[in-house]
């Protein structure tokens, strides 16, 4: 049970739930995450998917990854993820820069002497800033994403210099990781810009979450 909610009370909510079930399949953009939990002293996940108009709902599995996918909105949805572990589903994704700014960050902290680091922070924050300007209908001017795309290649290719000058320790690879995923899943990394129904972070998701973490800890207190 979540939050005291009775078996009764969840079977007279089965309709509602079918209905959002069915709408949330047909929204473009679709934010989903998942967490630990506990059942009976066993491990479980709980799945959370949410739609930018406010629809909502989870789902617990025993299984995490593509067993606990199974049954849930994302198995069928075509439109576009709001997180990369589900890259198996949906028909593009766009990486949390709330993640990748925290990741950059890290960076910064452990390898001080590297600039790509700093550099990436910054134009991440940039490019942030510049697409808040701009709300469904409206997108973005094409010239002045394709300025983007050039420095976050650039920077890049900054990066493959630094570490093949100085290769990652073995201490700290966190850094050189994010750089590989960052070449390898730009394009993922810069949907936002190119379509104005795609957040940068996937926010919406993780603070449900959030909300199941807190009540779960109450009753666990008690």
């Amino acid at each position: 049970m979540i939050s005291k909610l009775s078996r009764e009370f969840a079977l007279k909510t089965e309709p509602e739930r079918r209905t959002a079930y069915a709408e949330m399949l047909l929204s473009p953009v679709m934010h989903t995450d998942c967490t630990n939990a506990r059942e009976n002293g066993k491990n479980c996940q709980v799945y959370v998917f949410v739609t930018p108009d406010g629809k909502a709902l989870y789902f617990a599995r025993e299984k995490k990854e593509h067993e606990g996918v199974k049954g849930t909105v994302t198995e069928d949805y075509q439109g576009i993820l709001r997180d990369s572990t589900f890259y198996h589903y949906g028909a593009n994704h766009q990486e949390c820069l709330a993640h990748v700014l925290r990741y950059l960050k890290d960076s910064i902290d452990n390898e001080p002497e590297r600039t790509w680091n700093k550099e990436m922070r910054s134009l991440v924050q940039e490019m942030i800033h510049f697409r808040k300007g701009f709300q469904p209908p409206q997108e973005p001017e094409l010239k002045k994403v394709s300025e983007f795309e050039k420095r976050y290649q650039k920077i890049l290719e900054t990066a493959r210099k630094e570490y093949g000058d100085i290769p990652a320790n073995d201490y700290y690879r966190d850094g050189y990781n994010l750089f590989l995923r960052m070449e390898k899943y730009m394009q993922n990394h810069l949907l936002f810009l190119h379509n104005s129904r795609v957040p940068a972070t996937n926010n919406e998701a993780e603070r449900l979450l959030r909300n199941y973490k807190r009540k779960q800890a109450q009753y666990r207190d008690i």
